[in-house]
């Protein structure tokens, strides 16, 4: 019996285009990766913007003129909620640069740092959440980002 020799042409196209996808679907996943952070980061900074305390201040050397919002009332207490996180907490919400690649796929995740104290962080979460629920508001708008970036990767 003779030997049969086939011959495959075309191999090496098909590899550099399954190179080539592979690259465009890890692209797009970092991407779609990114997108959804900023997306919970936006709702988790948008339940840390709620009705000042205060509705004035005075004229002072370091602020300025004198402001006056005209809410009624003029002041809410303490026990009816944080009223609005600002500073270092709100800007503190962040999420990672740089994903790192595991055997999974990528990881990042959103959390509050940038120089805030933990005890601060975890008081303020603990009597008025404001990461919970903006984790879930942003969850059932995240799948369609990851479809559309994948989509737009395969081509499909």
């Amino acid at each position: 019996m003779g030997d049969v020799e086939v011959r495959i042409e075309g191999w090496r196209e098909v590899q550099a285009a399954l190179d080539r996808m592979s690259r465009d679907v890890d692209t797009a996943t970092v991407a779609a990766l990114k997108a959804s952070q900023n997306l919970a980061k936006k709702m988790i900074r948008s339940g840390m913007r709620g009705r000042p305390r205060w509705d004035h201040r005075g004229r002072s050397a370091r602020t300025g003129e004198s402001v006056s919002l005209n809410l009624n009332p003029p002041h809410v207490t303490k026990s009816g909620g944080p009223g609005r996180l600002t500073g270092k907490l709100s800007k503190g919400v962040g999420g990672v640069r740089k994903p790192k690649r595991t055997a999974e796929g990528y990881q990042g995740g959103v959390g509050v740092g940038g120089g805030v104290r933990n005890l601060y962080k975890k008081r303020a979460e603990g009597r008025y959440p404001y990461v919970a629920p903006g984790i879930k508001k942003a969850e059932p708008r995240m799948p369609e980002m990851w479809e559309a970036a994948w989509g737009r990767a395969t081509k499909t």
